[in-house]
Parts: C-alpha cells; structure tokens; sequence
C-alpha cells in the first residue's frame, strides 16, 4: 500500500511537469508559460529543502529533487538563451537545429544540477555498463525500426530516396539529439530514487506512463488518434527503462530511442 500512495504522487508529479508543463504542444494555459515553470521550480525545491530539513529518508529528498531538476529544465528552455537560428529555407534543417536547441538547454541543466547535489553521471546512467549487450539491444533496434520506416515508403522509394540522402545528416542529428535529451530527461534522473521507493518495476511503469501521456497531443499524425500513440510510446518507455536499468547505461536506450524516432521522421520527410 504505502509503495502505490508513493508511485501515485511521483505520477502526479511526473504528469504536472511533463504534461501541464509540456512545451511542445499549447493544450493547457500552463503548456510553455514561463510563470508557471518558474513556480514549479520553486515548489519542488521548497518541497526537497522541508524534506531534508525534517530529516525524511534520502530516496524522498532524491526523489523531488529530480523532479525539480527537470522542471528547471523547462524555465531554461523557455527563458532560450542558447536558441540556434532557425532556418526557414530547409525544414529537415530547421527541425534539426530546433531540436539541438532543446538538447542545449535541457541535458546541461540535468547533468550540472544532478552533480550540484552531489551524484555523479554514473547515477543517471552516463557511463559504459554493459556495452556489449547494450550496443547489440541498441544497434539492432535502431536497423530494424530504420529498415521498417523505409519499407513504409517503398511505394513512392524512387521520390524518396532522392529527398533521403542529402537530408541523412540532419535527420541523424535530429534523432540523436532528442533520444539523448528524453532518455535523460523521462528516465535516467528518475529511475535510481524511483526504484529505491517503488522497486524497479514500479520506476519502469511510472516513468513510462509519464513518458507515454506526454505524447498523448503529439503533433505526429498516428494510426487510431494520440491516445494510442501515447499507450505505444509508453510501451517504448518500458522498454527503454529496462534496458536502461538492466545494462546500466544510456548507450541501448538511446540507440533504440533514436531508431524509432527515425522511423516516425521518415515519413514526415517523404510528406515534404
């Protein structure tokens, strides 16, 4: 009982960052609103100071603490003080630096204020862990959703190919910028206080339900509407954190991230 009440509010909490706070989409007068991330912020980190100073275990205080790291994630990325210049004359371009933008803001704030509080990138899964089985689980994933993303196309290979080849770079760019960014960001500063108060499973499921409703109003077009594309994003969220947690590492999560993210671009740039 006490590890679901405990699993419930760090879903609230995940849901309030990553959904009331989502800056991707404007569905919630909160979506992308400078005061509101700033107010987050700050209520999270008023939460870990009264926990520390009432002396609550430790996995309690890492665990709002990493709430209030991704939430100051958001005011920098709202604040953009390390915006790229977008380039309106080539969308795959364009697409890519925006999402180098976002890796900007997002991974230093992460990784600077996960060292401030004394951890190190070990803890949020920067470092080699199992690089065998990771590069394999990665490098197989990624071949195979790219293989399926191009046999979506095979239709209309001879318009596409053509668009594909000197697009390839940005494309890379795009997919690994952003499996890199939500791997950290959805899992990684997540999943070690979250396994300490909910077991690893109940860290995998709560991270992945975030992960998946924060897809929900994606603006990718999806068979069956946002909610399926959320329960499958969610489903990759499980996936990812298993990984994540069974290899120690980020190298197969962001590898299997950036596969799937390019079978979903691939047809978004066939549409160009």
């Amino acid at each position: 009982m006490k590890r679901t009440a405990s699993a419930v509010l760090l879903t609230l909490g995940g849901l309030v960052i990553f959904v009331l706070g989502n800056p991707y989409y404007r569905i919630f007068p909160t979506n992308w609103n400078l005061a509101f991330y700033i107010a987050m912020a700050a209520a999270f980190l008023v939460g870990w100071g009264v926990l520390k100073h009432i002396g609550v275990p430790r996995d309690w205080c890492m665990a709002v603490y990493a709430l209030f790291t991704a939430s100051v994630a958001l005011v920098f990325l709202r604040l953009g003080p390390l915006n790229l210049p977008s380039d309106p004359t080539n969308l795959v371009r364009d697409l890519a630096l925006d999402k180098l933008s976002q890796f900007l803001h997002i991974v230093p704030v992460l990784v600077g204020l996960t060292l401030l509080a004394g951890g190190d990138l070990p803890s949020i899964y920067i470092r080699r862990g199992a690089l065998k089985p990771g590069l394999t689980f990665g490098l197989i994933s990624f071949v195979v959703f790219a293989v399926v993303g191009i046999v979506i196309q095979a239709g209309s290979a001879g318009a596409f190919i053509p668009k594909l080849l000197p697009a390839l770079p940005w494309v890379l760019l795009f997919v690994f910028a952003n499996a890199t960014m939500e791997e950290l960001w959805f899992r990684a500063i997540f999943l070690r206080p979250y396994e300490a108060l909910i077991g690893r499973w109940g860290a995998i499921l709560v991270t992945s339900v975030i992960f998946g409703a924060a897809h929900i109003n994606a603006t990718y077009e999806f068979p069956g509407g946002g909610i399926i594309f959320g329960l499958v994003v969610a489903g990759l969220g499980v996936a990812g954190a298993h990984a994540m947690m069974k290899d120690d590492s980020l190298i197969g999560p962001v590898l299997f991230h950036a596969g799937y993210d390019l079978m979903i671009l691939v047809p978004v740039l066939a549409s160009m």
